[in-house]
């Protein structure tokens, strides 16, 4: 099985193999295609490895990316199946602090063992995704081409079908998150290195414009923690939502509002309840109205202990 890696390491932003073809891939072929997460930081070697440490923006490694890789006998207009078999993380991935307000700092969430560690001592199973699949675009914006799309169907056991737009239809995977909310809602996940085994080949189509997900495993226990909230657009109910799950979390678990945010803003799932807005009030707008909830899975829990390299 062909392992396409981060190194060797570009020699530099002005290096001419940026950008160029990563490889060829056959139909049927299974590889392991490695990607980079955060900063492109080498954390291991040269950063402070607490959980909840503010990560150092130092030189970047300057990274092989995840692509683009030609894929042999596809041609415009041809669907591709992207089969996701395993995804391995690295051991140190960054997530944003803030929310509901805007927080630009990127803080260390170290990945052991199958948990993501947050401060004092939280930790909660991973749930690895794919947040960037795409086949490049005929434009030079994404038109129906898989893309930036943070959706957590992009994971072990799902199949990604895409419509080729060149030939070869350049394959790019990148932006793996440790463990991410459904929604984003900071705007990163816990971004981390990964090692993706994906098997591509011919798909038999759709009749759609954008990419179908075909999951075939579930991944997760269903055993978790709801908050709702109400307004009058999606942004205002999930303010209240995140508002009224800090407050859970924070009580539940012993905690501060400030690390109860944390969790919230990088785990939660924001699900749509009732989304039709003003659609069925026939002109009348003073009830218009959207629900939503914010989940938190009762996988997390606290250690007694924080974090140790």
């Amino acid at each position: 099985m062909d392992r396409y890696t981060r190194t060797p390491y570009y020699k530099g932003d002005d290096d001419p193999e940026i950008g160029e073809v990563r490889g060829p891939l056959k139909l049927g072929e299974t590889v392991v295609i490695e990607t980079v997460g955060g900063h492109d930081q080498d954390y291991e070697n040269n950063h402070e490895h607490r959980a909840g440490a503010v990560m150092e923006v130092k030189e970047k490694r300057r990274s092989r990316q995840g692509g683009p890789f030609f894929i042999e006998a596809i041609e415009p207009g041809d669907w591709v199946a992207m089969e996701i078999i395993d995804i391995e993380p690295g051991a140190y991935g960054f997530y944003r602090n803030g929310g509901p307000h805007w927080g630009s700092i990127r803080l260390v969430a170290p990945v052991r063992d199958g948990l993501v560690h947050f401060p004092p001592d939280f930790v909660v199973p991973t749930r690895l995704m794919i947040g960037y699949i795409t086949l490049e675009s005929i434009a030079p914006f994404q038109i129906d081409c898989g893309g930036n799309t943070d959706y957590n169907s992009y994971q072990a056991g799902s199949t990604v079908h895409i419509r080729a737009q060149k030939p070869g239809g350049l394959m790019t995977l990148t932006d793996v998150h440790a463990r991410m909310g459904d929604g984003e809602l900071t705007g990163t996940g816990v971004e981390i290195d990964s090692a993706i085994t994906l098997k591509v080949d011919r798909s038999p189509g759709f009749p759609c414009s954008s990419p179908v997900v075909e999951k075939t495993k579930h991944v997760e226990p269903e055993e978790e923690w709801l908050t709702s909230g109400r307004g009058v657009d999606w942004e205002e109910s999930v303010k209240i939502a995140w508002s009224e799950m800090v407050a859970l979390i924070a009580d539940q678990y012993d905690t501060t509002a400030e690390y109860a945010n944390l969790i919230v803003g990088t785990i939660a799932d924001a699900r749509p309840g009732y989304s039709a807005g003003g659609m069925n009030q026939r002109g009348q707008r003073e009830s218009k109205y959207v629900t939503c909830q914010l989940a938190v899975t009762k996988e997390l829990r606290r250690t007694g202990q924080p974090y140790k390299a």
